[in-house]
């Protein structure tokens, strides 16, 4: 069959950029190719001078330009710039419907799969047989952080659900996340599944440790969202005992010039993903103290390197962490409980050890590629056989 797939943070074809929701698409498309079908990305850019290419994986990547001329106007003009995010939605998909429309004769797709809220002219016109992938909208941040949302933002979702309710099939990582979206829009969904993210296993070799420090991994954006300024304050806890004998890496985190760090703290830049798979492999504990998630592929990662995770219970972490087994959840912004938490891994490197073996077991067991490839395409089967 012919997968057409919607992610704007698809990896770029150097393999920089990309989301959780990007990598794992380039990491299940190379199943889809392998087993024997096509797939097709499609990413929304604003640069006309981007070439369509043949990933690394395989698939075909193409880029669809978008204008921001009528957006821009509308986000100056009081009253209507509250209608931006949904005009820009509606006008991005319909940019995307004619695309795809096009691209369809050329190519044949069976079954398009969207990221979110999906495309609004493919739902109103229903030409395609399609599924909305549910990742994580801004609307739903604002309302799991205890935020008002702004006004475009709960119209923006309104516009949104209409091409989820009229979605083939509604696909989730989580089952929290569904349920969320559920109560966002005050309904079920009829056709509804729940399938983990994909990974592959962890080529890297474990490296020889130059010394005995206890070494934490924290790979994200400075984004409030993320729970940084929670970690730091945990850390400070730590310190207070521990300093000499621990590292916190932040990956990707960038300073603020006017804050001071504490010194076992060491920022690294954002790093080709090659290069992160092979630094988990240096580290002993990763840590995610997220405001909210759905299902992160960092911590699907990080367990393929065999680490136990400490991490928020918010969300659909809970899913894929079993409390004292496989890593610990802690209360969000609880970081006395965080850092009690790290100190329990620092005393302890039997437990570390037995914690990170439960880990790497239950994520391939969880979400390995083959079985969640089988799993998707036996979905796309089902959608495309029904009438």
């Amino acid at each position: 069959m012919h997968i057409c797939l919607f992610e704007n943070n698809y990896p770029n074809k150097n393999g920089s950029g990309g989301g959780g929701a990007g990598w794992y698409l380039k990491t299940i498309s190379k199943e889809y190719i392998r087993l024997g079908h096509k797939v097709t990305v499609i990413k929304r850019t604003v640069n006309h001078f981007l070439p369509n290419y043949i990933d690394d994986n395989g698939a075909r990547i193409i880029h669809i330009h978008v204008s921001s001329i009528i957006l821009t106007y509308f986000s100056k003009v009081p009253i209507a710039n509250i209608l931006t995010r949904s005009i820009s939605y509606i006008i991005n998909s319909w940019s995307g419907y004619k695309e795809i429309i096009k691209l369809n004769k050329k190519y044949q797709f069976d079954i398009l799969e969207f990221t979110e809220g999906g495309n609004f002219w493919i739902g109103f016109f229903k030409k395609f047989k399609y599924i909305s992938h549910l990742h994580c909208s801004h609307y739903t941040i604002y309302k799991q952080c205890g935020l008002k949302p702004p006004l475009g933002y709960y119209i923006e979702r309104l516009v949104s659900f209409i091409a989820m309710n009229r979605a083939h099939a509604i696909l989730s990582p989580s089952k929290a996340m569904i349920s969320i979206v559920e109560n966002e829009k005050n309904g079920r969904f009829k056709n509804k599944y729940v399938i983990p993210l994909a990974v592959e296993k962890n080529i890297y070799l474990i490296k020889k440790k130059k010394n005995q420090s206890v070494k934490f991994i924290f790979a994200s954006r400075n984004d409030p969202l993320k729970g940084g300024e929670t970690l730091i304050k945990a850390i400070n806890l730590v310190n207070d005992n521990y300093d000499g004998i621990t590292k916190f890496y932040f990956v990707g985190y960038e300073p603020n010039d006017n804050q001071l760090y504490p010194p076992n703290i060491v920022f690294k830049k954002f790093m080709p993903r090659n290069e992160l798979l092979d630094f988990y492999k240096q580290c002993d504990v990763a840590l995610l103290p997220s405001q909210f998630d759905n299902s992160p592929l960092f911590i699907y990662e990080a367990m393929t390197a065999g680490l136990p995770v400490i991490a928020s219970k918010v969300g659909g972490i809970p899913e894929l962490i079993k409390h004292g087994h496989n890593g610990y959840l802690f209360e969000k912004n609880n970081h006395q409980m965080l850092a009690t938490q790290i100190i329990e891994l620092i005393n302890n490197t039997k437990k570390r050890r037995i914690m990170g073996e439960n880990a790497k077991k239950f994520i391939f067991d969880y979400a390995n590629v083959e079985k969640i490839a089988k799993k998707k395409l036996s979905l796309y089967r089902h959608i495309i056989n029904s009438i």
